[in-house]
């Protein structure tokens, strides 16, 4: 039996919320529309980390946040902090994927594979053993004169006509098994959006070829007084939501058509790359994973883009798989993680694994069985640049989910069989105090099994922020982001 080959598709910032795969009908992706009809759909696969550099580590390794010390956005980072540690006296350090933690590249060439990556790398070292082919942005002129393209697209474009070339040429006269990866960014674009919109969407000058999303059902916080501070004022946080805090609801539904129209775009792009891989004569003996590194808000709760939340939007990804030995066209319940992806690959593969922090999904990708091995799964947040850290962790089954961050009276609980919209935390109500101890006890067991110092971080002092009144249409002032990036230009 030859090996089988693998191509990697991943999109950046895409919720599987937004693809008519899980249900979404405004969405219009045709070509993840025919991926996903004949591929092994997991039902419920989450991300470790709400944050691509973070996230991307771990997902190539199996290992957690606090595994690779990859923790947040910055390529200099001061981390971590402790409680009682005097942070000045802290140095900065380039955080990079230990030697001693082997990775996808590695694992897949050691066993003969050719790994070659295109697109949006953001790894710290993760992707040793990768062949990683350089990308060059390629202007674009906007296609709609009131949807920016920065360059994120413009990357997007060279990573697909290259992918698709690599696929028609060497991909089809290589006999040697290969491991591709087209990496690509959108509809991670749609933060510029925001940034140009974020005094409104002007409807005057904005061309529509459709009408209007709807708001989602969880637009608004049905009950922002019983959530942690650090959510109620999020704004405070990041620029992006500080930049949306005053829209009113049109200008909500106009960034959602933004995001739609990023997404049919990079479906385009991954059409190409199907089709080019099915000129190739390769399809046939080629496994095909497609998934996202992260979430995106999309107007639930209010939120766009993603930051510290550990809400469905914003953690929950597409995954689907197809291929060899693959039982497609059926759809698997139960929990998935990202740092499943590396255990799953190298055992559907037969190469001899390592310890990993995810499990091996093998038995429901081949069909012997329509659930994952997984009892629950965790994610992890600690700060997108530095200044405003809040450390927090998801605990998650298929009943409900659990989340914590260390600040006090901090913790969520949902019922995700009844509310998978998240409208209601249940963690402040009597009635549901048994089950908050349990997922307390679940969460102190994760920590201690995995090595994670959770408990032991520290928090930023956010007293210079979260003055305004409750809800985000107060904000006032500038984010901690934008305050923690003037203070790097003026030093």
């Amino acid at each position: 039996m030859n090996p089988t080959n693998y191509l990697i598709i991943i999109c950046d910032q895409l919720s599987a919320t937004a693809l008519s795969a899980y249900g979404n009908t405004y969405s219009r992706t045709p070509n993840l529309d025919r991926l996903a009809e004949r591929s092994a759909i997991y039902e419920y696969a989450y991300t470790p980390c709400p944050l691509c550099q973070p996230a991307r580590a771990s997902f190539w390794t199996s290992r957690y946040p606090h595994e690779t010390m990859v923790r947040t956005n910055l390529p200099k980072q001061r981390l971590p902090f402790y409680q009682g540690d005097d942070q000045t006296q802290i140095p900065e350090t380039f955080p990079s994927v230990s030697d001693t933690i082997p990775a996808m590249g590695e694992l897949f060439s050691d066993a003969g594979y050719r790994c070659v990556h295109f697109g949006k790398t953001h790894d710290y070292g993760a992707l040793k053993g990768f062949e990683v082919i350089p990308s060059n942005e390629i202007p674009k002129e906007r296609t709609n004169p009131a949807i920016k393209f920065d360059y994120e697209t413009f990357l997007d474009i060279d990573t697909t006509e290259k992918t698709v070339s690599w696929l028609k040429t060497e991909g089809a006269q290589t006999t040697q098994p290969f491991l591709a990866v087209a990496d690509l960014q959108n509809p991670h674009n749609i933060c510029a959006y925001i940034g140009e919109k974020q005094h409104g969407a002007d409807p005057e000058n904005f061309p529509l070829d459709r009408e209007l999303p709807p708001l989602p059902e969880n637009f608004e916080f049905d009950d922002i007084k019983n959530r942690p501070e650090f959510i109620q004022y999020l704004c405070c946080a990041h620029r992006r939501l500080r930049h949306a805090s005053h829209w009113d609801e049109t200008d909500y539904r106009y960034y959602l058509y933004a995001y739609y129209y990023y997404l049919e775009m990079v479906d385009q792009q991954i059409g190409e790359i199907l089709n080019a891989l099915e000129e190739s004569n390769k399809a046939d003996n080629t496994a095909i994973l497609f998934f996202a590194d992260h979430g995106e808000g999309m107007a639930s709760h209010r939120m766009v883009t993603k930051y510290g939340v550990f809400y469905e939007e914003s953690n929950r990804v597409p995954f689907f798989a197809c291929g060899p030995r693959i039982a497609g066209g059926r759809r698997i319940n139960g929990v998935f993680s990202l740092l499943d992806l590396l255990p799953t690959m190298l055992d559907h593969a037969g190469i001899l694994k390592d310890s990993f922090a995810g499990r091996s999904q093998l038995s429901s990708l081949s069909g012997a069985c329509d659930r994952t091995d997984n009892a629950y799964v965790a994610s992890e947040w600690h700060d997108e640049f530095r200044d405003y850290t809040v450390p927090g962790r998801m605990i998650c089954d298929e009943h409900y989910k659990y989340t914590c961050y260390l600040e006090p009276d901090s913790e969520e609980l949902f019922d995700l069989n009844n509310d998978r919209l998240e409208k209601r935390n249940l963690a402040r109500l009597p009635e549901y105090a048994q089950i908050l101890e349990q997922y307390r006890e679940k969460l102190k067991k994760h920590v201690e099994e995995t090595g994670d110092d959770f408990f032991r971080l520290a928090c930023s002092d956010a007293s210079a922020y979260r003055k305004h009144p409750l809800g985000f249409g107060h904000h006032e002032g500038l984010s901690a982001v934008e305050v923690y990036s003037q203070s790097l230009k003026k030093s």
